[in-house]
């Protein structure tokens, strides 16, 4: 079985290859895309306010054997700066931000990336420098396995470089997907750690249920253990997070509610320091200690024309509260053109920090203008 499965590797890509049938024609077959656009930030207190210009190449060959590979790189120039130092506090000038190699069997269900790629795992988004695994055979179950040394958070208005945020191993990501055959309902066992500093076992229910008139309503259920390692936090402890969600949607428009509640001690502190899955760009203090987290968020899209995004939270740490709230409208006048404007503002009186530098209290508003091809 194993030997069938190893030749499968290496010679089953022939059958499933999209024309290629040599590396150059390969290569001549790629796809080149990219944008260039301009953005702006104009905040209160000592948070950044500047400009500037952003433009995106990437290439990505066709398979050949299973096999391609890929790269994208950023530039983003400075247009100005309210004050000395707002913009490299904020922006990287160059990044690589993909640079990978890629296999799919297509017979197998198996694909493999290694490199720098796009990533959306449940704590692990952005851009991520590592390896990942699927397995996607098996009837109603997805097996995955990643590894992410570092990551990047890159997006049309803020651009960082591959940052370490734990040890030398980094994390790693062990999940499944389970669909419940006849039920609108999907189970996703994980084991996340980062050796060192916490191990993370957790588990997210899923349920999609379609009612009257294009109606429906999706929840999930996300609950998880955090035990944080003493030789990181000093003293070893282990809490927990349980995190309930609802929507109601009908023809593009959406609206709903959630509330997390974090165990004492460390809580989930660094649970989120790749990336996650919220409906909030910042999460300062959704994760540490006794916090209690309310939220609210409702969204509209219109075709690929227009759309509109608003959240607001309450967080809860002994007896003080964070207030966080973002908006975001984004139109689409013509294809390949994108035009965005957005608001984001936080109160918080507490002593949690997040992952951008900036003060605790802020409003930011934001602006840009995209042409992608």
């Amino acid at each position: 079985m194993l030997r069938k499965f190893i030749v499968c590797c290496l010679l089953g890509g022939i059958v499933f290859a999209a024309g290629a049938r040599t590396p150059e024609e390969a290569l001549m077959k790629g796809v080149i895309n990219g944008h260039i656009g301009a953005f702006f930030q104009q905040a209160t207190k000592q948070d950044p306010t500047y400009g500037d210009l952003n433009m995106a190449l990437s290439y990505g060959s066709a398979r050949f054997m299973g096999y391609k590979i890929g790269a994208k790189a950023w530039l983003v120039p400075k247009i100005y700066e309210g004050t000395q130092g707002d913009f490299k506090r904020a922006q990287e000038l160059f990044v690589f931000s993909h640079l990978y190699a890629d296999f799919y069997n297509e017979y197998e269900k198996f694909q493999m990336t290694l490199g720098r790629y796009r990533i959306d795992e449940e704590w692990i988004t952005h851009d991520s420098e590592g390896l990942s695994v699927s397995y996607n055979k098996l009837d109603n179950i997805s097996l995955s396995f990643v590894w992410a040394l570092r990551n990047a958070w890159v997006t049309n208005y803020y651009l960082s470089d591959f940052r370490k945020m734990f040890y030398g191993a980094g994390a790693l990501l062990f999940r499944a997907d389970i669909q419940i055959p006849n039920a609108p309902v999907k189970i996703k066992p994980y084991l996340y750690l980062a050796p060192g500093v916490f191990v993370s076992p957790g588990i997210k229910v899923e349920l999609h249920l379609p009612l009257k008139s294009g109606l429906y309503f999706d929840s999930h259920i996300h609950l998880l253990s955090y035990v944080a390692d003493s030789k990181y936090y000093g003293n070893s402890s282990s809490s927990g997070v349980v995190w309930a969600e609802g929507l109601l949607g009908w023809e593009g428009i959406e609206g709903g509610l959630g509330i997390v509640s974090v165990g004492g001690g460390e809580g989930a502190n660094r649970i989120d320091a790749f990336g996650q899955h919220t409906r909030f760009e910042r999460t300062v203090g959704m994760f540490y200690g006794d916090a209690v987290t309310a939220y609210g968020f409702a969204s509209l899209e219109l075709s690929q024309y227009f759309s509109m995004y608003g959240a607001f939270r309450g967080t809860f740490i002994n007896n003080q509260n964070i207030l966080n709230w973002e908006a975001r409208i984004n139109f689409s006048p013509q294809k390949g053109v994108e035009i965005g404007f957005g608001l984001l503002g936080m109160s918080n009186p507490t002593t949690a920090r997040g992952y951008f530098s900036g003060t605790s209290q802020y409003l930011m508003g934001r602006g840009f203008v995209q042409y992608s091809f």
